[in-house]
């Protein structure tokens, strides 16, 4: 009888174990199917394409690639020599169209006092058309003048906001090009994480909830909030124009795969560039505030299979 008991005992513990490991199975394989989360996530920042508006001769370089630098910071010094002596002609061509033009201004005045009993109306006339094409001359010597000096002060490239400088792609001695993006800018505090949730999970997302982050090969997780999700994606075997929007690509041969759309999310607190633009991420919608010490063991052993999955 007792050898029944065990028996049954220890199948019922089996059954119990079984039925424990399914339902754990279960509730895993639909978070992981299911639920709003992605490892296709990436840091995001906004990137300022620096490019001259001059072309010359770089005659000095102030920073180094990858280094912080602060709004008005000088980056990089393109030939004012030239342009400074661009500026000397156009000034001289205003000082002598505006002594010409005092000169005609004269003598149209004493034209027009002694009138036609001492001339005739023709020379009167000329007079006045001189001093008119004389004042189109100045204003264009003046145009002239503000261009140059435009152009002067932006031989002196600077950063237009405070950030990071990479890519810098300039060196002294080297001419570059009006318009050649010369280095670009990652604006400081202005980094947010763009998750590339599928269409089938779209549905359990919205702006306003709440979102866990975790940086690939990092063990600490970042908080934040849905923005926004992208009002249309195109992909590279799309025949219609994507006019703009975002392409991403969730196509294979041979079988059809969910579409990726991009979610876009709003960091907590900003990191520097601890997480640089372009470094990938999971993300997890959450729907509330997690504290990572209240973060139940299920989570956990969810965020240990996301990492090895």
């Amino acid at each position: 009888m007792k050898t029944l008991t065990r028996k049954i005992v220890r199948m019922a513990v089996t059954l119990v174990l079984v039925l424990i490991a399914f339902i754990a199975i279960l509730r895993i394989w639909s978070f992981y199917t299911q639920s709003p989360w992605t490892r296709d996530a990436r840091f995001t920042a906004d990137v300022v394409a620096i490019a001259p508006d001059v072309a010359g001769l770089i005659t000095d370089v102030k920073v180094h690639d990858n280094e912080q630098v602060q709004k008005g910071q000088v980056l990089f010094t393109i030939d004012r020599p030239r342009y400074e002596q661009a500026l000397a002609q156009a000034q001289a061509d205003v000082g002598y169209y505006t002594s010409l033009a005092n000169e005609k201004r004269r003598e149209a005045g004493r034209r027009n006092r002694l009138g036609i009993q001492a001339m005739s109306r023709e020379e009167i006339e000329q007079s006045n058309s001189g001093l008119q094409t004389t004042l189109h001359q100045l204003a264009k010597a003046q145009a002239t003048r503000e261009l140059a000096k435009l152009d002067l002060e932006r031989t002196v490239i600077r950063a237009p906001a405070d950030g990071w400088v990479t890519n810098l792609n300039v060196y002294v001695g080297e001419f570059i090009t009006r318009g050649a993006t010369a280095v670009a800018l990652v604006k400081k505090d202005t980094f947010y994480v763009l998750a590339y949730m599928e269409e089938t999970k779209l549905n359990r997302i919205r702006p306003g909830l709440r979102v866990e982050i975790t940086p690939l090969g990092a063990e600490n997780i970042l908080t934040g909030t849905v923005e926004s999700i992208s009002a249309g994606v195109t992909n590279a075997s799309s025949t219609s124009d994507s006019k703009g929007m975002a392409s991403v690509d969730s196509n294979l041969e041979w079988v059809r795969l969910a579409q990726r759309v991009p979610v876009r999310i709003r960091l907590d607190k900003q990191a520097g560039n601890l997480y640089p633009a372009g470094t990938t991420a999971t993300v997890v919608v959450t729907g509330k505030d997690r504290d990572r010490s209240k973060t139940s063991p299920f989570m956990k052993l969810l965020r240990r299979l996301r990492e090895f999955g």
